[in-house]
């Protein structure tokens, strides 16, 4: 059963594939009605487009000014983002991974704790952080005091 075909052969068998699907035209639509906006209003000014070169000419002249090298370094630091992020989506499960072996450390350092009949918090929170010192500093002030 065929919900959608397209001009390809885009098929859609799923509500996933359907919702996906949609989902896709509707962020293509919503930019073309932004882009469309936008020119829209740019031409109904008295001046249409004037404030843009006149920007444009000063990015030019900026640019001649200081040089290319500037300009160089930025483009090479747009071409290395997608490689950055595919670095940082590579390096993800990683994170993930050494996140669950630090909470499941976690969780069996409490279980020896347990069984050898201590209380052990191995998380910050305020309120113990608060109660585990003030425990600690009236003893010390009995002691001190006797």
């Amino acid at each position: 059963m065929d919900l959608i075909r397209g001009k390809g052969d885009s098929v859609v068998y799923t509500l996933v594939d359907f919702i996906t699907h949609i989902k896709g035209v509707e962020y293509l639509l919503s930019i073309l009605a932004i882009g469309g906006f936008l020119l829209l209003w740019e031409i109904l000014k008295p001046s249409p487009f004037r404030t843009v070169l006149r920007a444009g000419k000063n990015d030019l002249a900026y640019v001649r000014q200081r040089g290319y090298g500037d300009l160089m370094r930025n483009m090479g630091k747009i071409a290395a983002a997608p490689f950055i992020g595919l670095a940082y989506l590579a390096v993800l499960p990683v994170g993930f991974a050494a996140a669950a072996v630090a909470g499941g450390a976690n969780i069996i350092a409490r279980g020896f704790c347990r069984m050898a009949g201590k209380n052990a918090s191995f998380d910050w929170r305020p309120m113990e952080a608060f109660f585990s010192g003030k425990k600690e500093r009236g003893n010390k002030k009995r002691t001190r005091a006797s």
